[in-house]
Order: structure tokens, then sequence, then C-alpha cells
């Protein structure tokens, strides 16, 4: 995931890398520039200005950033920014894919960036799921990969065979104090009419676990707020199937290559509000304050009566930031 190796000393490589891959004779999108800018300055503190700023030779990099982690950051950022784009430039593509090579960089992100870069979007549908954090969670449901073949990708995010039990523990967060997470969780579901985990339409056990977060950080259900908490997710866990998952959202709700399995086929450009850079950086950046793993045995119903403020301060999870659009950076 971006930004979790990559210090403040390395950002200005960093962007020369992004740039010298991705910019080309100019950006495809007016999103991209925005949301770099916002990205850096928010986690770095620096400003740079993407439209303008000199490109880096791939020798250079390569010479610059031995390690592989470093290197993984790059090339994620660089998907990112290719991924937000459809029609997707043949030259945009090529480029990322020269550059990830040249850096020795093979993973899941890039794997479903070429699968779309040769037209394969079912092939790269089915990369998403089955290696996200859908996937890695689904051992925490008894029998998934026979759910999956009976019930197809609807098994990766939804309930599909009822669990009484486990809807009557969700029901009975409606007991918890105002302001617990608990009670706020109830109220998430209640609140949009969503079944409750356990029911069969409800969210599964993987889903469930993404929907804690939209209420410990305050991250609404829209397209907006189903990346914000997806952000949040990639910088606070070291599962690496959450940074795909990032990569899964900015794919349905902006550039729409696929349908999602949990939310369906989305129109695309969802992200093209003004404020939605800060509020991507914004989210990343609370992510990687954050000192609790979200999915390393976490069990949030240990946690339902205690206070989201109270949580917030012991895990160092900072408020939102009162976000300004930066259209112009």
């Amino acid at each position: 995931m971006f930004f979790k190796h990559t210090t403040i000393e390395d950002a200005p490589l960093m962007a020369g890398a992004i740039v010298g891959a991705c910019r080309g004779d100019g950006w495809v999108m007016e999103l991209q520039p925005r949301m770099l800018h916002a990205m850096f300055s928010t986690m770095y503190g620096v400003e740079i200005d993407f439209e303008t700023v000199e490109p880096l030779a791939l020798d250079a990099v390569l010479a610059a950033k031995p390690r592989l982690e470093e290197r993984v950051e790059i090339v994620d950022l660089m998907v990112a920014v290719e991924m937000i784009c459809n029609p997707l430039p043949v030259g945009l593509a090529e480029s990322v894919e020269e550059w990830a090579q040249a850096l020795g960089v093979a993973t899941a992100e890039l794997e479903v960036a070429r699968d779309i870069a040769r037209g394969a979007t079912a092939q790269a549908h089915v990369d998403l799921y089955r290696s996200s954090y859908f996937d890695e969670w689904g051992g925490g449901t008894p029998d998934f990969a026979a759910l999956q073949e009976r019930f197809g990708e609807g098994a990766y995010c939804f309930t599909v065979e009822a669990d009484p039990e486990l809807e009557a523990k969700y029901e009975a967060l409606q007991a918890c104090d105002a302001g617990s997470l608990g009670r706020e969780q109830w109220k998430f579901y209640k609140q949009r009419k969503f079944p409750f985990p356990g029911v069969v339409g409800g969210a599964n056990l993987a889903l469930a676990q993404h929907d804690w977060l939209h209420v410990m950080c305050d991250y609404d259900s829209d397209a907006v707020g189903e990346v914000e908490t997806s952000a949040f997710r990639a910088m606070a866990t070291d599962f690496r199937g959450a940074s795909l998952a990032l990569l899964g959202d900015l794919i349905f709700y902006q550039s729409a290559w696929f349908e999602s399995a949990a939310s369906g086929l989305h129109r695309g450009h969802e992200l093209e509000q003004a404020d939605f850079p800060e509020r991507l950086a914004d989210a990343l950046d609370r992510g990687r304050a954050c000192t609790m793993d979200p999915y390393a045995g976490m069990n949030f119903f240990d946690y339902a009566d205690r206070q989201i403020d109270e949580l917030c301060a012991t895990w160092s999870i900072p408020s939102k930031a009162s976000v300004r659009a930066s259209v112009d950076p």
C-alpha cells in the first residue's frame, strides 16, 4: 500500500516516478493530478504541482530505490492513477507495465490492471475478489469454499445461508448506550434498511468487518464514503488484500470497469466531487495514524459498549479533517 514505507524525504522521487510513468504528454483526466496533490500534501506536508513537476526517468528510480517494498508502493500508486481512467489509453497502460517490470514488482493489483488493459474485464473481476481481503476473510466463514461454489461471487460479500445467532448478536447492539460503537453500529444498519449480518442478503463476516469501520470513522455508505473506508482500512491493516479492495472501490465508483459484488454496476465518475481528493487523502492519513489493525484478530463486539470517541483516542484515530477542495493545486 502506498505511503507505508515511503518517507517525506522520498516524496519528490516518488512524485517524479509517478509523473514519469503516468503523465506522458498530459494527464488523461483532471482527477489524476488533483488526487496526487492532495495525497502528497496531506501525507507528507509537501506541495507538488503534478502538472508541472519534472518527470523522473526509470533508470534514476531504479538506482535510488533498491528496496522492493518501496518499489511496490510506487507501482501501487501508478496503478491507482491508471485505473481511475475509462477508457484506458494504451500508452498509459504500457508505460505502467514497463515500469513495474523494470522495478521487479508483481502484485495482485497489477494483475487486475493488466487484465483490464488487455480487455479481459471478466478475468479482472475474478482476480480482484480471489485476491482481495474478502477471500482472506472467507476463511472465517464455515464451508466458505462450498458456499462460493453454490452461490457464486455473492458469497464474497453477503450472508447466503441464515445464521440466526449472528443476527441476534447484531440486534442486541440496540441495548448499548447512545454514542457507543455497538449502538451506532445498530443504527448504521437500521437507518439504511440494511439487513443484519446473519440474515440472507445481509452482509457476511467480511463485509460486516468493513461496516464497523464506517461507524468508527464516521464515513457514509455512498461512493466517497466507501472509498474513504477502504482507504482508512488499507493504511491501518497489514492484510495486503485490503489494498486491492481500495483499488476495487476506485474502479467500481469511478472507472466502472466492472460491477461490485456488493452494490452492483455503477455509472462511473462518482468520485469527481470537488472535495474527493482531500477526503481520500485524509482517510489515508487517519488510517496511517491508527494503532489498531482492524483485521488482525479484531472482534469489534468486544468493544461494542465503549464510546466511539474514547476508542478513537485509544487507537490514535484523528478526527476527520475539515477538508477544503483544492481544484487548482
